[in-house]
């Protein structure tokens, strides 16, 4: 896995005053002394230190483009956000929500705003779309209605997904191909890579694996020539979960947003969604697990959908809707994930318990 670079200002130090029950010895003379022979009492003790908290901050996102010789700009979205890999958030939001649907969509992404002094500059970025492009202005009416206001009905956020795009999950070759023991380990691998968590512990995290692919395990085999035993041939044989990307924010679902960033600008094919005809891209693409931190609503595995990710994995547990969207799809949708176990709420063909 690449290591994610994490930006300074993704923290900041505070001062603070903490109170803690602590268990002391109190003598006769009322001081605190230690010593074995008198009773221990709990006394509420007030100290003070510095901590360090996560940063959060709004981030305006404005869209521009060319229609004809006029050029257009609209405001898509103010969001809290934790700063940094902003470029990336604004790309999977943008994708996450139908607006564009390959990388190419995009002539550039930066700053929009020169007049502003220090990182007050940073929360304002402009989206220059390419020549020839058109956002999809339903899409952005939609979007800023269900964020403003109190949300959108369940009945009819599922419609507006089915509106987005044609999605495949669906692909026979996905049967049977993840071990299941393997899910074990991932929140684990997840919270190794959560640096700003250590430092704060206030903070999302959202982490991308991909499933070996058959000629990978070939190559393991070819580079092992002199294998001892079946066991050797079986384990190089069964596909891994590598951990690809691991992104944290304040928020669940800009953490997830960075990771389909990620995923986007990285893909070769400039594409995350396979259209529903289009087999042999599908069978070109690795099986993709998104592993989130905290429960699954319908806004996560909505944006796991749009990208194309096939098994979508929460230390915590989904909403009705979340389970709803993820059979309607075919997502695999597993919860309360740890290293004692999980329950899979759909999509258990995917996996194999052998």
């Amino acid at each position: 896995m690449k290591k994610t670079e994490k930006p300074e200002y993704s923290t900041s130090i505070i001062n603070k005053v903490s109170y803690s029950f602590s268990k002391v010895v109190m003598s006769e003379t009322s001081d605190v002394i230690v010593a074995e022979n008198q009773t221990n009492q709990s006394k509420l003790i007030r100290t003070t230190s510095t901590d360090t908290v996560i940063v959060e901050q709004p981030l305006k996102i404005t869209l521009s483009w060319i229609e004809k010789t006029e050029v257009k700009n609209k405001v898509f979205t103010i969001t809290m956000r934790t700063p940094g890999h902003d470029d990336l958030l604004i790309v999977g939001l943008l994708h996450s929500e139908g607006i564009i649907k390959q990388l190419n969509n995009i002539d550039s992404i930066k700053i929009e705003s020169d007049d502003v002094a220090g990182e007050e500059r940073k929360n304002e970025w402009l989206v220059q779309f390419t020549r020839g492009f058109f956002p999809n202005l339903s899409s952005l009416d939609r979007y800023m209605m269900s964020y403003s206001s109190c949300g959108l009905c369940g009945t009819t956020s599922l419609k507006t997904l089915q509106l987005k795009t044609e999605i495949n999950l669906s692909f026979t070759e996905h049967r049977n191909v993840l071990k299941a023991q393997s899910l074990l380990l991932l929140s684990n691998k997840m919270r190794n890579e959560q640096s700003l968590f250590d430092k704060t512990g206030g903070v999302h995290g959202a982490a991308l694996f991909e499933l070996e692919s058959r000629e990978e395990c070939e190559n393991k085999l070819k580079s092992e020539p002199n294998r001892k035993s079946k066991q050797q041939f079986h384990r190089l044989l069964q596909p891994k979960l590598n951990l690809q990307h691991v992104y944290e924010d304040i928020g669940r679902h800009n953490a997830v947003d960075k990771i389909i960033g990620a995923l986007l600008t990285s893909s070769p094919s400039n594409v995350l969604l396979v259209p529903a005809n289009d087999d042999e891209l599908s069978l070109a693409l690795p099986l993709r697990l998104l592993l989130v931190s905290g429960r699954i609503s319908f806004e996560i595995v909505q944006k796991t959908i749009m990208a194309g990710i096939h098994i979508l994995v929460g230390v915590g547990a989904p909403s009705d809707l979340a389970i709803q969207a993820a059979k309607q799809f075919d997502l695999t949708l597993i919860g309360f994930v740890s290293d004692k176990g999980f329950n899979v709420y759909h999509g258990d063909w995917r996996l194999n318990n052998d």
